[in-house]
């Protein structure tokens, strides 16, 4: 299992094609996810609960101001790390702080509790994404597979994560009981990843230095600002997955309520399917049409979800196909606009153009969740869903017809 491979100026230990300490990070995703998805499967559910009046604008309202959180500091944690040159203390406290907080949530005893201690969850993913991305791409031999690895093993507790909360639902379990049982696997995620060493960028192939000299670092134009505000207006434009679950209960029978988790695990399937597809796809035709055409799988989703339906098995079919559309959006829309970022910024300010985009899907998401969630609850389900609809529809001509070619200089091209 375990070999040897060749990278610049030493030999490193291999796990399933990527070194040891990438293997442990993959590991610390992996349980990290398994307890996040369990909670998240449920956690409309447990708010619904908890809340009597206006459940959905409180739901949107915790999503928008947590989501936010997490983008923004996404890009502020990557500055502050490069700027001490460490990362290690950024994943340690992020993951410690994220596995050790987010399983009292089921103890709440009102939403402002679910608020501020789902806020200091996100604010841990926040303070280590950054950081942790860093170090891989310091520790990958092979920068493609070390990212890939990463990647399928955090889809794949996501998945454990739905179905461990799915089998407990079927056994009885409580919203509280499963919530607070997420701490099990967030406990190895925080054991595991002490065992990271922290990595000194300046221990890097010497011979880049040599060849190419410095990095030199280029400036963020007006023109590639327009791009992420304009892909960070598309978030505006979305809708978060806990609203596509509250509406999920139209569309089933109360006695089928276990199944939500399952509903939420076939769209992590279908995203983990999806986004090589249609990043590979990306590659060969441009980034632009794969995520027009995410975002017109989105806008027929809400055009679908705005209608009212009375439960039945059409409509669990309905529902299905749904979470299906909205796992292919995720994996058009997400990875995608990422690239197309990579594209366009140039390779020496990628760092920096993540940070403007993070912080802007931050501050634009946390609108966007409220308002849809005042929408839903002092009009109708319908209304929110129509008015998403039309916003799409004006983005996606917007977008389609925005040149951004001028962004690229000629030494990019």
């Amino acid at each position: 299992m375990m070999e040897e491979k060749e990278k610049p100026g030493k030999k490193v230990k291999v796990i399933l094609g990527v070194s040891v300490p990438i293997f442990i990070m993959g590991l610390v995703s992996f349980f990290t996810d398994v307890s996040s998805e369990m909670i998240q499967s449920i956690l409309p559910l447990f708010i619904i609960d908890l809340v009597e009046n206006n459940p959905t604008f409180i739901l949107g309202l915790i999503a928008g101001i947590t989501t936010a959180i997490s983008n923004i500091l996404k890009g502020v944690s990557g500055w502050w790390s490069d700027k001490i040159n460490k990362r290690k203390p950024f994943v340690v406290a992020g993951y410690t702080i994220s596995n050790l907080s987010k399983p009292f949530i089921g103890f709440s005893p009102s939403w402002e509790s679910v608020l501020s201690l789902k806020a200091v969850d996100r604010f841990g993913k926040g303070l280590r994404t950054s950081s942790r991305d860093t170090l891989i791409s310091y520790y990958a031999v092979e920068k493609g597979k070390a990212f890939g690895m990463h990647r399928a093993m955090d889809t794949l507790g996501a998945i454990v994560g739905s179905l461990l909360a799915f089998i407990l639902l079927l056994w009885a379990w409580n919203y509280s009981e499963i919530i607070f049982f997420s701490i099990f696997p967030g406990i190895c995620a925080v054991i595991l990843i002490f065992f990271i060493k922290e990595y000194d960028p300046a221990k890097l192939d010497e011979t880049k230095l040599k060849y190419y000299g410095e990095p030199k670092v280029d400036k963020i134009n007006k023109n590639f600002i327009k791009l992420i505000i304009i892909l960070g207006v598309i978030e505006f434009a979305s809708v978060d997955i806990a609203f596509l679950q509250v509406r999920s209960l139209d569309f089933i029978s109360p006695w089928l309520i276990f199944l939500i988790p399952i509903f939420y695990l076939l769209t992590n399937i279908v995203y983990m399917v999806f986004s090589p597809i249609n990043g590979s796809l990306s590659d060969k035709i441009g980034r632009k049409p794969i995520i027009i055409t995410g975002l017109s799988v989105l806008l027929l989703s809400c055009i679908i979800l705005a209608f009212p339906i009375e439960s039945s098995v059409f409509s669990l079919v309905v529902i299905i196909i749904i979470y299906v559309f909205f796992g292919f959006y995720l994996a058009s829309v997400d990875p995608i606009s990422r690239a197309y970022i990579a594209d366009l910024a140039g390779k020496n300010k990628r760092g920096r153009a993540y940070g403007y985009y993070y912080l802007s899907v931050g501050l634009i998401s946390l609108g966007e969740s409220i308002l849809f969630g005042i929408i839903y609850d002092a009009f109708s389900f319908t209304w929110a869903f129509i008015y998403t609809a039309v916003l799409l529809f004006i983005f996606i001509f917007v977008f389609a017809f925005t040149d951004f070619s001028k962004i690229i200089t000629p030494d990019q091209k």
